[in-house]
């Protein structure tokens, strides 16, 4: 029989893996301490080892990311293009999803930038992307600086926005344009990447 001890923790690993399982973001060390019952956030590490340890298996489809104080459980790199179109979000239109790829490629960009690139209909994409949960907003002057969630992260199976970038061309639209704008820097332009320098060679 196990010890009332082992049985607790067990249980609490268990709300762990749910909590993960069911968020549709990253959680903080602090907030799955709270569902624990405010419990020590040492105690919340130790439970997160032991996963992170059981989703290391490679008999496993599911990984636990553990970056910066926070946790997220997502289906490994290999198996995602088995199962990608069992996720939500994809019944996603292919014109909302070329401005999501813009803001994305440009994180953070411009409500206007990204108008002034992808036309007026890109008002109700960026407003049906936020009511998705894959992109927010924030005031920036005139304008509202868009950023994408850790829903979009989730989604699309990244750990950061670089990940993006370094996987993803350039976003192009229908006619072949590039449809990289400027970011929201001192400059106002986007920092160089591979996939720029890329595009730049192609275009030369």
């Amino acid at each position: 029989m196990m010890h009332g001890e082992d049985a607790s923790r067990g249980n609490d690993l268990a709300l762990v893996e749910s909590a993960l399982f069911l968020a549709s973001r990253t959680l903080s060390r602090r907030a799955l301490a709270k569902i624990l019952g405010d419990v020590p956030l040492a105690y919340v590490d130790q439970l997160l080892a032991d996963l992170q340890t059981t989703y290391a298996d490679a008999a496993t489809g599911i990984e636990l990311v553990l970056e910066g104080g926070q946790a997220l459980l997502r289906v490994k790199a290999a198996y995602v293009d088995r199962v990608a179109h069992l996720a939500p979000q994809q019944d996603i239109p292919q014109p909302v999803l070329r401005t999501l790829a813009v803001i994305a490629y440009n994180h953070p960009a411009t409500q206007a930038d990204v108008v002034r690139t992808r036309g007026n209909k890109a008002y109700e994409h960026i407003q049906e992307l936020m009511e998705r949960g894959l992109v927010r907003g924030e005031e920036h002057g005139r304008t509202i600086l868009l950023h994408v969630t850790d829903e979009f992260l989730r989604h699309f199976g990244l750990s950061t926005i670089d990940e993006f970038r370094f996987h993803v061309a350039v976003p192009v639209d229908e006619a072949g344009k590039v449809e990289a704008v400027g970011g929201a820097g001192a400059e106002g332009e986007p920092e160089p990447t591979a996939a720029t320098e890329t595009q730049e060679v192609r275009d030369g």
